[in-house]
């Protein structure tokens, strides 16, 4: 399937015109430029990074060629329902006070099935610490940003290869008022392709680092702390780093979950481990 060019095509074929697609190559060695290419609409800009710098560098190279007073993401894989940008418009003017939206999300593997729809909302209100509970937004794309948030904020930040959003909402969220729009708007795909997602050696530096600049906030209460630890766990373990996991199992005392978890690694071989914690999860 061509994911660019139909993700190019949803925003496309938005109800609401007044738009522009900035869309960055970050020196990829595939034939991205040439799909960017058939499509003359002047609202179009391609932006091509000669060094390959990550999804940060890519986004904060985005917002900062754009012109708008408001910023929505899009990955090259996922795609947006004709109305989101309508939506989003009539959100933006009822809630002038808020600084970013994101939406529902249908969830969708190569074979066009849909395994899921989800919109999440918040158990508090932002601004707030709530995104350090639970954030499941589903997926940075569809979540739109007002420009002046990523200005305050400088943007994405670069050091980090995985957990992009991830770090950007927990640093924006205790300072900025969001809010979800309760409908379906955006589709993200889940499959075999490559994504970034999947690169769990990126994802565990990245927990690392997480826990390390929000090691109070992370351990203020138990539950929270136990959730953010037995994720880093996780991806210490499926990175081979059992040192490291078995620091942030003993940080938790030894959970029942956790300690099975570790156990199951400890035990079976890496592969089949990591299948056996799949399926338990």
């Amino acid at each position: 399937m061509d994911y660019l060019g139909y993700a190019i095509e949803s925003v496309l074929n938005q109800n609401y015109s007044n738009w522009e697609l900035i869309l960055v190559n970050d020196s990829s060695s595939d034939k991205s430029v040439d799909v960017v290419k058939k499509y003359t609409d002047s609202r179009i800009k391609l932006i091509s990074l000669l060094v390959n710098g990550g999804n940060a560098k890519a986004r904060n190279e985005g917002w900062k060629a754009a012109v708008s007073d408001w910023v929505v993401y899009l990955d090259s894989d996922d795609w947006l329902e004709s109305n989101y940008l309508e939506n989003l418009y009539q959100s933006i003017q009822g809630y002038p006070e808020t600084s970013f939206f994101w939406t529902g999300v249908r969830f969708i593997n190569s074979h066009s099935k849909i395994l899921k729809e989800e919109f999440w909302q918040p158990r508090e209100s932002l601004p707030g610490s709530t995104f350090f509970d639970e954030l499941r937004i589903g997926t940075n794309c569809g979540v739109a940003f007002k420009r002046e948030l990523l200005e305050t904020h400088q943007g994405f930040d670069e050091s980090f290869k995985a957990s992009v959003d991830r770090e950007f909402f927990l640093r924006i969220s205790k300072e900025e008022k969001g809010l979800g729009i309760n409908k379906i708007l955006v589709n993200c795909l889940i499959g075999d392709h490559e994504s970034v997602r999947k690169n769990y050696a990126s994802q565990s530096e990245a927990y690392n680092k997480l826990i390390a600049l929000h090691r109070q906030e992370i351990q203020s209460t138990n539950s929270r702390k136990k959730w953010w630890y037995h994720k880093a766990m996780w991806l210490a373990l499926y990175c081979g780093n059992t040192a490291i996991a078995r620091a942030y199992l003993l940080a938790m005392n030894c959970p029942i979950k956790s300690l099975l978890l570790y156990s199951i690694f400890s035990l079976f071989p890496l592969g089949m481990a990591k299948d056996l914690h799949k399926k338990l999860a």
